[in-house]
């Protein structure tokens, strides 16, 4: 049952703490603005279950904990979701395909990279139909 006293924007501010990240840091790795990650922090909006699952993943505790359903954080304590896990291993591809070297690639925001997946999908549709 969940703890009325303590809500998602209470476990939040606990972990972006905890965490070391800035909030701007935080919004890139889970593919959202700065300013959503200051309304989660100001309590003026909840994040949908993409965002939390993200969020979970990347503090390194569980959903329930993070939705202030449970005290418990997790088994390990530790962070779910390594720097190294936060690109998809096919970003390797993108990085040949378009030529980029390692700092370009990851200067590369989370959204701008999943910009280029959809770009790429939407061309590969695109061949197909034309080949119709």
């Amino acid at each position: 049952m969940k703890n009325s006293s303590i809500t998602f924007t209470d476990r939040f501010e606990e972990e972006v703490k905890r965490s070391g990240l800035s909030k701007a840091a935080i919004a890139d790795k889970i593919g959202v603005s700065k300013s959503t990650i200051t309304r989660y922090s100001d309590g003026s909006i909840g994040p949908n279950a993409s965002s939390i699952a993200k969020l979970s993943m990347l503090f390194g505790c569980s959903t329930d904990y993070l939705l202030g359903l449970t005290p418990e954080r997790n088994s390990s304590g530790e962070p779910l979701m390594k720097e190294s896990n936060v690109y998809y291993e096919t970003d390797d591809s993108i990085r040949k395909l378009l030529k980029l070297t390692d700092e370009e690639l990851e200067s590369l925001s989370r959204k701008q990279i999943e910009e280029i997946y959809a770009f790429i999908e939407f061309q590969v549709e695109r061949s197909k139909k034309a080949a119709e």
